[in-house]
């Protein structure tokens, strides 16, 4: 017989949030969020599902932590990638960060942003963390436009750049875009930058021609 000590002879009350959490996310990975429910993860810990429920009133509540923990994962990607450069590197180096972060994350990535996530009974922690990320995004643009953080001017650059970041990634994660397997993160994003370089500079001799 096994000497192994049991998961449900190993966790501790006050480590159980994370462990449930740790094992949504794995649980996540693997079969998706249709499957993920507090029962299920529960049974992956080794712990009644009426101990999980002391955490967690509901899937959507531990959902909502997990997806919550996606934002601030993200957010912290973008911090670290706002080191050094300007402009146009600065505005390459956040989207890359944004996208690495997807491409690594599919999973998590999607439920961030799926259909649960516009729910009411999404947990409070949730609505900080995505407007963290996106005050760290606003953040980066207004930098790049030498403006204030709380200017219009940033708040509609970062919406942009979300925007094409976010669809980029959807359409990756989703496979409606081709991804190839020699392509690096890096290059497949600036191929993109250069597609709207390409399209302004058309835009910008269209309007001094007329």
């Amino acid at each position: 017989m096994s000497n192994t000590p049991r998961a449900r002879d190993t966790y501790h009350v006050g480590n159980l949030a994370p462990q449930l959490l740790s094992a949504a996310r794995e649980m996540l990975e693997e079969v998706g969020p249709t499957k993920l429910s507090l029962r299920a993860v529960s049974e992956r810990v080794g712990v009644s599902s009426t101990a999980a429920y002391h955490h967690y009133a509901s899937r959507a509540e531990l959902i909502g932590h997990l997806a919550a923990q996606g934002f601030r994962e993200l957010g912290t990607a973008l911090r670290l990638e706002d080191q050094e450069g300007a402009g146009l590197q600065k505005l390459r180096d956040a989207c890359l960060a944004y996208f690495s972060f997807a491409r690594n994350n599919p999973a998590l990535y999607q439920l961030m942003f799926g259909p649960e996530s516009a729910s009411d009974d999404m947990p409070l922690q949730y609505r900080e963390a995505r407007d963290e990320a996106f005050d760290e995004l606003k953040r980066i643009m207004a930098d790049i436009l030498g403006q204030d953080a709380a200017s219009a001017e940033g708040r509609r650059a970062a919406l942009a750049a979300w925007s094409y970041t976010h669809g980029l990634a959807s359409l990756v994660i989703h496979g409606v875009l081709h991804f190839p397997a020699s392509t690096t993160d890096a290059r497949f994003v600036d191929t993109t930058l250069q597609g709207f370089e390409h399209l302004f500079k058309a835009c910008g001799t269209g309007a001094a021609e007329r």
